[in-house]
């Protein structure tokens, strides 16, 4: 019989707009090895009803509660998964849980945290997954900093995000979307499909709209911003204030982001701060897969992206200049899609990215 791996994490229930949930339901459904189970409702894997709720983006005390409960007496299975945005709390519960069943621990670091000072405090897993190699160079020199010099530092692998290659929009609906938002059929749509309440983004692109306009003629910019939180909404009203007269449109939340990106000319994330997200957000994959390029900022998770454009974070010229080149150089830009569309084909795969964790689980469940 196959050993069953249980993946900890927030519920497992549609809508799958969020990364953690797209990580483990994606990983779930492409195992071959293991009877994976899942906190949650998943078709063809075990699915087991944690939780009461489906939750929010950050889970609940109760939910977590509920949680560690199920961990410490009812949880069977010969190895967990741990999938979730670091923090004290939920590390400490797990290293508890882990001890006390005495069970084989793989932990996934779902998105970077603000700071990596005291990450050996939440560190717990025997094999510990980064999903980009700039977070498991932090995590590295976060753990070589702890003041108990006597501390083994933790096995750290990097395994990247993985996406289901997404299916292309039929024209008409395309073009219902942009009657929707009023932009005609042939004009240039330069996206963000980000957040408003982290990272320096909005504002960037908010800066380099008026130039990025006036040097592509009919361009319009499109900000697919969700809400995650009440701070949300005040910050789009500002962009909106700041925006008035340009060629602009706030799409919000769609019910698929698919149809957008596929008729977009790029997508912009000049993000230069992830937290809540996954290193490499699924956004991002997705516009590969359906050869849009784009344009991301440097230094950071993102780095690990191949055939795209990189901008320092904050520029708004450097912004106006990737776009404009991506414009004005039809072989540049069919170079980028081309490796792009190679890379995620490669690389992100869920099939790809199953069987580097279940390497992973058979190496701990033969010791």
């Amino acid at each position: 019989m196959k050993p069953r791996v249980l993946f900890v994490s927030k519920p497992i229930v549609p809508p799958f707009h969020d990364g953690t949930k797209c990580l483990v339901r994606d990983l779930a459904q492409s195992m071959t090895e293991v009877r994976p189970a899942v906190m949650g409702e998943l078709a063809g894997v075990d699915s087991l009803p944690v939780y009461s709720t489906p939750g929010r983006f950050t889970p609940s005390f109760t939910q977590n509660a509920r949680a560690a409960l199920y961990l410490f007496t009812r949880a069977r299975a010969a190895l967990w998964h741990f999938v979730f945005a670091p923090n004290p709390m939920t590390s400490q519960v797990g290293a508890l849980a882990r001890a006390l069943r005495q069970v084989p621990v793989v932990q996934t670091v779902a998105s970077p945290p603000l700071s990596f000072e005291g990450a050996e405090r939440w560190l717990f897993g025997d094999v510990v997954v980064a999903q980009s190699r700039d977070t498991a160079r932090q995590l590295l020199a976060a753990a070589v900093r702890s003041p108990d010099g006597s501390k083994r530092a933790p096995r750290v692998e990097v395994i990247p995000p993985c996406v289901t290659p997404p299916s292309r929009a039929r024209e008409e609906v395309v073009q219902a979307l942009r009657r929707q938002l009023k932009i005609a059929s042939a004009a240039p749509i330069f996206l963000y499909p980000g957040d408003v309440e982290t990272s320096s983004a909005a504002l960037t692109i908010a800066t380099a709209t008026a130039e990025l306009t006036r040097r592509l003629p009919g361009a319009v910019v499109v900000f697919a911003c969700r809400a995650k939180t009440p701070a949300a909404g005040p910050l789009l009203d500002a962009l909106r204030r700041r925006l008035e007269g340009l060629p602009v449109r706030f799409a919000g939340e769609l019910p698929s982001i698919l149809p957008l990106l596929q008729t977009s000319r790029a997508v912009l994330f000049p993000v230069d701060d992830l937290r809540g997200k996954v290193d490499l957000p699924i956004v991002l994959l997705e516009a590969m897969h359906l050869g849009v390029p784009v344009i991301a900022a440097e230094g950071g998770p993102l780095d690990d992206l191949e055939h795209t454009l990189r901008v320092p974070p904050k520029d708004a010229g450097a912004l106006v200049a990737a776009c404009a080149q991506l414009e004005e150089s039809p072989e540049r830009r069919q170079e980028l899609i081309c490796g792009a569309t190679a890379a995620v084909s490669t690389r992100h795969l869920p099939a790809q990215v199953a069987a580097r964790y279940e390497a992973l689980y058979a190496e701990l469940l033969a010791r």
